[in-house]
């Protein structure tokens, strides 16, 4: 080693945003993934022609550095499209973001008119800072909407009781819905709707996962799939290896983007049982893929459609080919139902006992009929978003000051860093390690 190398912990897209940039700097890396390929939980799978992806993924135009640099690498592959994203409730499909008019359509003049006058109570009589996701939901979008899309869904989501999660869990999606856009498409009719659907991004011709297998084929080191790391050594406040396999790696700056409690558990020292205990704390919730390839061309337009109604156990369904043509033969199509759940459940180590159930209730809807249906296959994925309870923060400071201890640590991306990020996020996360990395 010449002594100005990046050591990197695993291959998903934070993983590779480092990579990336280190490229740029001319600054050798070694990166280590422990599955056979790179992407991590943002990858795309491929079966009997079909490509689908692990999530409904998008790259969204948040960051035009980012947006750039995945022009140029893929070309007219990276195409940007116009999808709407839809919430399933009673029947009906709603806009998401949630709309005036379509709520209006929804609920009927009486219902709606309870609700609005919820939504402007609520944006002028309360002041206080919400401290959970259901008091920010019920601020948002009053008690009536809450309970019908956000609460009820959420939970699933999570795994938690809206009062005992975050405000964070809500992202940038608690948005277009308020005294404006209320006033606006009442007096207007439909005209300023789609300055608040979010249905713009950018999408490779061949799933998401190009992205990052682009990163990977364009990045000017050495990738280790195959490798999951076993001990990271330290000494004296610096890390000064790693063990793979059979084999010990030395380490100059070691970019970390494994899960926390994971990172803990492979330090060698361990860490003292204060922090450990704290680890045990913190959770991740893991997501099962249900995908079924269709024998028709199109079950309906949309990007995503959500489901609040706690008698489906999925989320979130999506139809891959309403993202690229190319993502399904001609004349057919797929459906990804998503179901998230603890390591622990019971459909965790067992799945296929819910695929029967999932299959007949997506059959109910409409979206497919018995004949219809060429296949089915599943996904496992594991650490897809770490649950961010309220008071979160309280828990894994102590964490990170022990990690920040290390002179030669960095830390990234949702698992390494237990923050709900995107692919934007990773990108930028990446390019600032790589200007801070002392040497």
């Amino acid at each position: 080693m010449s002594g100005k190398e990046i050591t990197i912990a695993g291959g998903g897209p934070a993983g590779l945003a480092v990579a990336h940039y280190a490229s740029q700097r001319g600054i050798p890396f070694e990166l280590f993934e422990a599955g056979h390929k790179v992407g991590g939980n943002c990858s795309t799978f491929k079966k009997n022609a079909f490509y689908y992806d692990s999530g409904a993924h998008r790259l969204h135009d948040k960051h035009p550095e980012t947006t750039s640099i995945f022009k140029e690498l893929l070309g007219s592959d990276l195409q940007k499209i116009e999808v709407p994203s839809q919430i399933y409730r009673d029947g009906q499909f709603i806009d998401f973001p949630l709309s005036p008019l379509n709520l209006l359509r929804f609920l009927g003049a009486q219902r709606f008119g309870k609700a609005a006058g919820q939504i402007i109570k609520n944006k002028l009589l309360t002041k206080e800072q919400p401290r959970d996701f259901q008091a920010l939901a019920e601020k948002s979008y009053g008690h009536t909407i809450a309970e019908l899309f956000l609460l009820e869904y959420t939970e699933k989501l999570w795994g938690l009781p809206s009062k005992e999660l975050s405000t964070e869990v809500a992202g940038k999606r608690l948005k277009g819905l308020d005294l404006k856009t209320f006033i606006i498409e009442t007096f207007k009719n439909s005209e300023s709707k789609t300055e608040h659907l979010d249905g713009s991004f950018y999408y490779p011709k061949l799933g998401i996962g190009t992205l990052f297998e682009k990163l990977a084929e364009n990045s000017k080191g050495s990738i280790h799939l195959n490798s999951p790391i076993t001990k990271i050594h330290h000494e004296s406040g610096r890390l000064n290896s790693i063990s793979f396999g059979q084999e010990t790696h030395e380490v100059s700056q070691l970019v970390n983007s494994l899960p926390l409690g994971l990172t803990l558990k492979l330090l060698n020292p361990k860490p003292p049982q204060e922090i450990l205990q704290l680890a045990s704390d913190i959770k991740f919730r893991n997501v099962i893929l249900f995908v079924l390839f269709l024998d028709k061309s199109s079950v309906n337009g949309n990007g995503s459609m959500y489901f609040p109604d706690g008698k489906y156990p999925f989320t979130r369904v999506y139809e891959p080919r309403n993202r690229s043509r190319d993502m399904a033969p001609n004349g057919k199509t797929s459906l990804i139902a998503e179901v998230p759940c603890q390591k622990q459940d019971s459909i965790w180590t067992n799945p296929k006992g819910l695929s029967e159930k999932i299959k007949e209730q997506l059959m109910q809807i409409g979206f497919f009929k018995e004949s219809e249906l060429l296949d089915m296959d599943i996904q496992k994925l594991g650490h897809a978003y770490p649950i961010l309870e309220v008071n979160y923060q309280s828990k894994i400071k102590p964490i990170f000051e022990y990690l920040n201890s290390f002179q030669n640590l960095y830390l990234t991306g949702r698992n390494g860093l237990f923050a709900y990020s995107h692919i934007h996020d990773h990108m930028q996360n990446g390019k600032r390690i790589v200007d801070e990395l002392k040497f």
